[in-house]
């Protein structure tokens, strides 16, 4: 059985919980592949790429692994309000890259680097919320011969 505590994106999943929850205090949930209709609510979705970054000639590569995280925020028409939505991911952005130079990085096995792809991005907004995304993407060191979560 696996262990999913051991996983990286419940490690990830963590790690940005607490920055979330140093931005808005008004979090509800930080969920994996289920954002939910709830205003103050996130989720860390896995996206397909290929994960080998490089290899070295004693088998060790470079990983990565790339995830949208969404949220679902408050929207209106006012400025003010959309003004805060975009400011979060600004502060997440600039929070991620800080923490990334200062070696505060999620705790999973290897982990060389996190960092944000792009900008927080409007992605739909309907019934006074919006989905805003943000791609982000983790490198690791794999060994040789990897690491197993079965157990």
């Amino acid at each position: 059985m696996v262990n999913y505590k051991e996983l990286r994106i419940t490690k990830l999943k963590e790690y940005l919980y607490n920055i979330v929850m140093n931005i808005n205090k008004e979090t509800k949930e930080v969920n994996a592949n289920a954002l939910s209709k709830n205003i103050n609510s996130y989720s860390l979705d896995r996206m397909p790429v290929e994960a080998e970054v490089q290899r070295w000639v004693d088998g060790t590569t470079i990983e990565r692994d790339v995830y949208t995280f969404r949220s679902r925020c408050a929207y209106s028409y006012k400025e003010i309000d959309n003004l805060l939505n975009v400011g979060f991911f600004e502060i997440f952005e600039e929070t991620i890259k800080k923490n990334n130079e200062n070696k505060i990085l999620p705790d999973i096995l290897g982990i060389e680097s996190i960092e944000c792809l792009n900008c927080g991005t409007l992605m739909d907004a309907e019934n006074g919320t919006a989905e805003f995304n943000i791609q982000i993407q983790i490198t690791y060191k794999e060994e040789t011969g990897g690491m197993s979560l079965w157990k």
